[in-house]
């Protein structure tokens, strides 16, 4: 399963059935978002249609899911924490051992949610720089064919 697979998955468990395959309302959804998002009117292929990116929306989507993930990861330690004086404190209990199992398990969910926020915000990050990059390549490439005229 993909990285975004995965994400839809928990962000919109409505979307799927039981199977984990696309409900048909999803598939046709998802045809329709590629239909609008395809109608340019620049020939085969939308190529005189401009593409916009807000780099600083992604930048700011970035930041937030790291104070995510940072609020996140200090919540799960004080969790952890606390797990574990009070398995400590129910020692030799039968308690104890489904504490522990709790705790192990809690500790492996909290790990995986860190590192799936991390890698989206590694993601958004990426992107916004890779479209700034690209947007100032190409402005100076357009400076210097303007240039070029004069």
């Amino acid at each position: 399963m993909s990285y975004d697979h995965e994400w839809d998955k928990i962000l919109n468990p409505f979307r799927y059935n039981e199977d984990g395959s696309l409900t048909d309302a999803a598939k046709r959804q998802n045809v329709t978002m590629e239909l609008n998002s395809a109608g340019a009117t620049g020939g085969a292929g939308g190529g005189g249609r401009q593409t916009s990116v807000r780099t600083v929306v992604l930048a700011k989507a970035a930041n937030s899911l790291e104070q995510l993930r940072s609020d996140t990861d200090k919540v799960d330690m004080k969790a952890l924490s606390e797990t574990d004086t009070a398995w400590s404190a129910l020692d030799g209990w039968q308690a104890a051992n489904g504490l522990d199992k709790m705790h192990r398990r809690w500790a492996a969910e909290a790990s995986n949610l860190s590192k799936m926020l991390s890698e989206a915000t590694a993601k958004l990050h990426n992107t916004s720089t890779s479209y700034a990059h690209t947007d100032h390549a190409e402005k100076s490439r357009m400076d210097s064919l303007a240039s070029g005229r004069g």
